[in-house]
């Protein structure tokens, strides 16, 4: 019996390899029968070429037959074999503020899974809502999410909590088998590192970097927008908080669900943790010197968000902090720090290479004469459907601003809108991307620290995406005519 089952395994194993080989054959059939293809009406070479790397990485991403560090190192590679990019240019997300950050977090959570730290803040908050209820918990996390959000940049708030996830994880280690901490893991990673903090960062016009450019852009338009007005204008957004919390919650049935073996395990866990160490100790020292300095920068220093994160890294591993470094990196999450490195770098070529925008042109120039006259919530509609095609390889925040914010802002008289409901409502839409983790960077290091597929966090952001865009568009097509912004000319 157990010959046989051997032997349906290993049939299994080879049966998935197959699958992966004939996968990544036919990405790169598409990959070199688009870069040698004639060139298609309105793109350039390279942007042809860049968009079939695009195509490569996400079949190759879907099907999980590379792994993933090797997918993040591989996505720049084609484009300086394929393309006139430079190296540096390929490359160039492997010198960018949100890479440093993100190992900065990684570092940092490792050391909470991998010391008694994660646990010890877990049970301290578990104790706090006297709860050992999933959804509870989760409505407590979300709610320090809220508390920072209006200090940390998107990117940094998930950078904070990223670790606190992880030490939540680890009172389940040894029962990652049971569906329901799978559950468990899952959701809590998503929501409480990937959606939260973009969900709160977009009400405020200092924690997201398209707020700050939208409010550049339109300043030059002769249109101001202050702190309190920004607040103002994106009033209903608040609304989508619990949209994604009780959306979470309902998607990964979470709603009665405990954690595991909590009423036995947690007494005993705090009876072995017994008195904080010191090398716990300065590990929090050493993130309460660097969340100042991320509150402070440009008040008080310009040490970018990224370089902080550096700092943190060298702070904790000094050698009288006692946290040794063989011991941590086991737990660091290298492949998703490369993997993100090499989606940002794909995502600023294809916005460099006019890939995004031949994407635009070719979804909306057809269509926009027969679109004029339809009424105004459904010109929204659509242009908010075709500019999220062209959006989905977009990592960076501040490439799909500079990008979407100047092309939406000249395109709004020509449909008959006026400039400042219909940017802020396509552009709103589209930080609500969750069709492809790649398309968010929070949420895309928040679905690298789960245990899901690709496939699995598209089943899970899309549905998420398209209640979020519509209830944008209806929400503030109400509210911003009422408030004194009217959406047509």
């Amino acid at each position: 019996m157990s010959t046989e089952i051997v032997s349906v395994k290993k049939q299994e194993v080879f049966d998935l390899d197959k699958k992966k080989l004939l996968s990544l054959i036919i990405a790169f059939v598409i990959m070199l029968g688009l870069h040698f293809a004639p060139e298609l009406p309105g793109l350039s070479s390279q942007g042809q070429s860049v968009l079939a790397v695009f195509l490569w990485f996400m079949i190759v991403m879907i099907s999980g037959s590379l792994h993933r560090f090797v997918v993040g190192f591989a996505a720049p590679l084609f484009i300086t074999i394929l393309t006139d990019f430079k190296v540096a240019e390929a490359f160039s997300a492997f010198t960018g503020k949100a890479f440093f950050l993100a190992i900065g977090a990684f570092v940092y959570a490792g050391i909470m899974v991998a010391t008694p730290l994660g646990k010890r803040i877990a049970i301290g908050i578990t104790d706090l809502f006297r709860s050992i209820r999933v959804p509870r918990i989760l409505l407590g996390l979300c709610v320090a999410d809220f508390c920072i959000s209006g200090f940390l940049p998107t990117v940094a708030e998930t950078g904070l909590l990223l670790p606190l996830a992880k030490g939540f994880s680890g009172l389940t280690r040894g029962k990652e088998h049971l569906p329901e901490v799978k559950r468990i893991n899952n959701g809590l990673f998503l929501l409480v590192c990937g959606l939260m903090p973009l969900f709160t960062s977009l009400l405020i016009l200092t924690a997201h970097f398209p707020n700050i450019l939208m409010a550049g852009f339109m300043e030059k338009a002769g249109i101001t927008i202050t702190w309190m007005d920004w607040l103002k204008l994106n009033l209903p957004l608040w609304g989508l908080m619990p949209v994604a919390y009780f959306y979470t919650i309902w998607y990964f049935k979470l709603w009665k669900v405990e954690i595991p073996g909590a009423n036995e395990e947690l007494p005993r866990m705090k009876k072995e943790l017994g008195k904080i160490t010191w090398p716990e100790k300065w590990a929090l020292m050493s993130l309460g010197i660097c969340l100042f300095l991320w509150i402070t920068e440009k008040s008080l220093h310009n040490i970018n968000t990224g370089m902080v994160a550096i700092l943190l890294v060298f702070l904790v591993f000094l050698p009288f902090g006692k946290i040794k470094f063989e011991t941590i990196a086991p737990h660091i999450m290298w492949d998703v720090w490369i993997l993100l490195g090499g989606a940002i770098s794909l995502g600023t070529a294809l916005y460099k290479s006019g890939a995004v925008k031949w994407m635009v042109d070719l979804i909306l120039s057809p269509m926009e004469s027969k679109i004029i006259g339809l009424p105004p919530i459904l010109i929204l509609l659509i242009v908010v459907i075709g500019t999220q095609i062209a959006r989905a390889g977009i990592v960076s925040a501040a490439a799909m601003g500079a990008m979407f914010i100047p092309l939406t802002m000249a395109m709004a008289p020509e449909l008959g809108f006026n400039v400042l409901p219909f940017t802020l409502i396509v552009v709103n839409c589209l930080s609500y991307s969750f069709f492809l983790p790649m398309s968010i960077t929070a949420f895309f290091i928040a679905w690298g620290a789960s245990d899901m597929s690709m496939g699995e966090v598209i089943k899970f952001g899309t549905p998420l995406s398209i209640i979020c865009n519509l209830y944008v568009i209806i929400s503030l097509s109400i509210w911003l005519p009422i408030i004194g912004y009217p959406l047509t000319i």
